[in-house]
Parts: C-alpha cells; structure tokens; sequence
C-alpha cells in the first residue's frame, strides 16, 4: 500500500505540468528481482484510486525479468532461476552483474487532454 501511495504522490507532482488534465493511464515496470508482487501493487491502486483526483486512471504493470552478464566470461543471458544462476557458456555461478529485472519505476504516463 504505502509503495501505491509513493506512486501516487510522484504522479501528483508530475500532474501539474499537465495543468488540469486527467490522468488517463500510468505503466509501470516491475522487476523480477523489486520484490514487490504485481497483485499487490494492483490490489492496493484499486482499493486507493477510486473517489481520488486520479479516479478511472488505469494501471499496467509491465514484469521485467531478470537480465544478468556473467561475472567471469561477460556473457549476458535471462537465468531460469533467480537463486541460482549458472552462466550457460561457463557455468560460472557467482559474480553476475544484474543488467535488468531489479528496477521499480513508472515507464510512462498518459493524459486525456479532453476535461
């Protein structure tokens, strides 16, 4: 919950740039690795958004997966696993550089210019 409403206190700011205008949708990109659970994040925006100024603005939730560069050998690949992660080129397991999937952040947001 208190993630949503973090989400809805940036989108009040960048609302004023937008003078008056609706917000019409938000996306948002969820890593593998955020630890946040989609459901919950879409749970707690359905249970805030109702009766507020973003009222009828819609929620997408885009998971990222988890994206790594071998520590030892560079190769970059998507691990089946987010615990254990063998490089498929030199089955290195530790020593990976996280390249995708730990981000949390909104991707985009999208205004109706018609009040």
């Amino acid at each position: 919950m208190s993630i949503v409403e973090s989400i809805l206190g940036i989108l009040r700011e960048e609302m004023v740039k937008y003078d008056g205008q609706k917000l019409k949708k938000v996306t948002l990109k969820n890593g593998q690795l955020a630890g946040v659970v989609t459901e919950s994040l879409q749970f707690a925006w359905e249970a805030l958004i109702p009766g507020g100024e973003f009222d009828g603005a819609e929620l997408e939730i885009i998971e990222v997966p988890v994206k790594v560069a071998c520590g030892e050998c560079g190769e970059v690949f998507r691990p089946d696993h987010t615990r254990c992660m063998p490089c498929p080129k030199c089955e290195a397991l530790l020593g990976h550089t996280v390249l995708e999937g730990k981000e949390l952040l909104i991707d985009s947001i999208e205004v109706d210019d018609q009040q």
